[in-house]
């Protein structure tokens, strides 16, 4: 039988002997590997063919003529996918069209190392790809390698530790609205669409969340009132769009209904079927982004703008804004947090939290007391 030690240099590094008994010459034989994946696999094959060296080095071979591509490996990881939808899938298969199997798609999948990646990253720099595209995509990336470590085409991701460009920025792209500032824009939205849009701002919910709520998911009659949310609209792989689940687990849940948004909800819900959508065009069908974003969003900013108005928010930031008003009267994180569909408080915290009123009080608060000593 052979057997495997493992030595540890200086540097902390491991390496690891096999060590057999010829068959043909009888006499002990040694040979240094770098993982213990590829000790463990000439261990196995010099046991399965009568400790000859020979033979194992021919498997070995031919095992590793058969080791797939990167884009191979990817393409695995994208049809092995279950959860996502087929709209997720056609947008993983872009990501690897477009991004990785040109760039280093041809490597096989057990030769990716950090000079690739790292390669790969900065070529994506060079074609102007934004850094949250690049961590996108190296998130496609890392999950297939977890796919290919649990497949034993690699024994371990190759990602773990790969720098990426910073997603941060100098100015917060999330926007809050004040009342005043909010106010001015509702008074120049088109009519019809004042309710979804009061909506929006009163609930926190996310546009492709509040379309497609149907008329029995509101119960005005409730203590309190109270409005469903447990799914929302995706695309499809032929970017059609249907109903589906909401964007994370968390994603579903009951929200109170303050007693001005119920005053608002009343003529919706009256005498109308359950299975219809509560917000419709006047055609009755659903609202699309792209036709509030044109017709009515854009043109009640520009009208307020015109006003006085100093901010240019997007639809999303009716979001942020009702997360703001709830910090601002005082309303716990893990409360907003769960209003707001996060999967944990943390995210909520990540995004919000620098508008907590007691954290700001209680660091200038810190910051007052670490002085005294040298300011009197």
């Amino acid at each position: 039988m052979a057997s495997i030690s493992t030595r540890v240099k200086k540097d902390g590094s491991k390496s690891f002997m096999v060590r057999w008994r010829d068959r043909g010459t009888r006499k002990n034989q040694g040979l240094t590997v770098a993982t213990q994946a590829e000790a463990e696999t000439l261990k196995r094959l010099l046991d399965a063919n009568g400790q000859s060296f020979e033979i194992a080095q021919q498997a070995i071979l031919s095992n590793q003529a058969k080791i797939p591509t990167v884009a191979a490996v990817v393409q695995e990881h994208i049809d092995l996918l279950i959860r996502p939808s087929s709209g997720t899938v056609r947008t993983y298969q872009v990501m690897l069209d477009l991004h990785i199997r040109d760039v280093i798609g041809h490597i096989p999948v057990d030769k990716l190392d950090y000079r690739h990646l790292n390669h790969w990253a900065k070529s994506m720099m060079a074609k102007g790809k934004s850094p949250k595209t690049i961590h996108n995509v190296h998130g496609l990336i890392s999950a297939a390698m977890n796919t290919a470590e649990m497949l034993h085409y690699i024994p371990r991701n190759p990602c773990r530790g790969v720098q990426l460009p910073s997603i941060d920025k100098a100015e917060d792209e999330t926007m809050f609205l004040t009342h005043a500032e909010y106010n001015m824009i509702l008074e120049v939205m088109g009519e019809r669409y004042k309710t979804f849009t009061n909506f929006l701002v009163m609930t926190g919910t996310r546009f492709g969340e509040a379309t497609a709520l149907k008329v029995a998911d509101v119960d005005l009659l409730s203590k309190p009132p109270t409005v469903r949310i447990n799914k929302a609209w995706k695309r499809d792989g032929q970017s059609q769009y249907y109903i589906g689940a909401t964007k994370t687990g968390a994603g579903k849940r009951t929200i109170g209904l303050n007693p001005a948004l119920v005053e608002l909800l009343v003529p919706l819900v009256a005498s109308r079927p359950g299975d219809e959508l509560l917000f419709t065009t006047p055609k009755g069908e659903r609202i699309v982004h792209k036709l509030y974003w044109d017709d009515y969003w854009v043109p009640a900013v520009h009208a307020a703008q015109a006003h006085g108005l100093k901010k240019s928010p997007r639809i999303h930031d009716l979001r942020h804004t009702h997360a703001s008003w709830l910090i601002q009267d005082g309303v716990s994180l893990f409360t907003i947090s769960r209003r707001l569909g996060h999967a944990s408080t943390r995210t909520t915290e990540e995004v919000y939290g620098h508008l907590m009123p007691e954290a700001l009080q209680a660091g200038a608060d810190a910051t007052e007391r670490s002085i005294t000593g040298f300011t009197r």
